[in-house]
C-alpha cells in the first residue's frame, strides 16, 4: 500500500486506526480537514502529533485533539460552532441539511 495514492476515504479510516508514527506524520499534514480530525480522535496517536493537532489552524482539528483522551494540552474554545463540536465520525460525513448547521445560520 502507497500512502500517497490513497484517496480521502482511505486516508480517513487510515487515520483512525493507524499506530505508525510516520504514517501519523504524514497525515497530520493532509490538506483535507477531516483526515487530519480523524488523526486526531485516534486513540493510539503519538504525542508529538497531537500536540501539533492541538494547535492546527483549523478549529474543527485542534478541538478534537485537546478531546483526545490522551491529550494534556488544554484549550478554550469560546463560542464553537455546532461543526467544531460535532462529534459525528468523519467516515462518510455530509454536513449537508445537518440541524445543528441550518440552525446556526438561520
Amino acid at each position: 500500500m502507497n500512502i500517497r495514492t490513497l484517496g480521502v476515504e482511505d486516508l480517513i479510516e487510515l487515520a483512525l486506526r493507524t499506530k505508525d508514527v510516520k504514517e501519523m506524520s504524514y497525515l497530520q499534514r493532509n490538506p483535507s480537514m477531516n483526515v487530519r480530525r480523524a488523526l486526531a480522535r485516534n486513540i493510539n496517536i503519538a504525542d508529538e502529533v497531537l500536540k501539533k493537532l492541538a494547535y492546527d489552524p483549523v478549529q474543527n482539528v485542534a478541538y478534537m485533539a485537546t478531546k483526545n483522551p490522551k491529550s494534556r494540552i488544554k484549550r478554550d474554545f469560546p463560542n464553537a460552532r455546532a461543526c467544531v463540536t460535532c462529534q459525528k465520525d468523519e467516515r462518510g460525513l455530509n454536513c449537508t441539511g445537518c440541524p445543528e448547521l441550518l440552525e446556526y445560520s438561520a
